[in-house]
């Protein structure tokens, strides 16, 4: 059984928890994405119980059947409420600060990503994929992914998880995703510090050296 670790945090008025801890940064697992289908993000509820919703027949059934030992138990992606909150996480979970996130993904980003994850029913994560293309010499890929390799870098933010390969890393560390609109398309745009320059297409972009150091959101 892997060691706890407490943490404090305030909910706002109907906030999921699970919501709050991965908006937080804190790694804590969700593997059937918070659909009420595992016990992979298992909290335990110290303090502030008074302001959350009651857990259901059916969250204490799933609880039942994993073995918790622990009478408040509960499932992050279950517990709503307000106020402030002591709980207990695995220490394999404990809080990672968002800034140490190699890549960031704003709000609108996730939204659409998530959307596009959710059309694939056995994808696991978001993968991030810098290959060679176009005319500067790198260029991005995003797909969904239904494995995680040992070689992957595997991080979560805003309720979504993403995995990066071992090669891509370096191209990508720092990097902001974001969302542009063009009419009613959506694109996904990569504000990326170690991008030097962009071919005329807009799809490719080449790495700098470090003394070329800008920022590039791909058009």
């Amino acid at each position: 059984m892997n060691p706890m670790e407490k943490l404090t945090l305030s909910l706002e008025r109907g906030e999921i928890l699970l919501d709050r801890l991965l908006q937080d940064g804190i790694g804590i697992a969700h593997d059937c994405g918070g659909k009420l289908a595992c016990t992979s993000c298992q909290v335990v509820i110290r303090e502030g119980m008074e302001g959350l919703n009651a857990a259901s027949e059916d969250e204490l059934d799933l609880l039942d059947r994993s073995g918790a030992a622990d009478s408040d138990a509960r499932l992050a992606c279950q517990v709503s409420g307000i106020g402030e909150l002591l709980i207990e996480i695995s220490r394999e979970d404990a809080p990672v600060h968002s800034s140490m996130l190699p890549v960031t993904v704003s709000e609108h980003a996730a939204e659409y990503l998530a959307d596009q994850l959710a059309k694939h029913p056995s994808a696991v994560a978001v993968r991030l994929i810098v290959e060679p293309a176009g005319c500067s010499g790198h260029g991005y890929r995003i797909e969904p992914s239904d494995v995680i390799r040992d070689e992957d870098s595997v991080f979560e933010t805003r309720r979504l998880r993403i995995v990066i390969d071992a090669a891509s890393m370096p191209y990508l560390q720092g990097t902001r995703l974001d969302v542009s609109h063009q009419g009613l398309v959506r694109r996904v745009i990569f504000d990326n510090p170690n991008a030097r320059q962009t071919c005329g297409c807009g799809e490719s972009f080449g790495v700098l050296t470090s003394s070329d150091r800008r920022t590039w959101a791909e058009s």
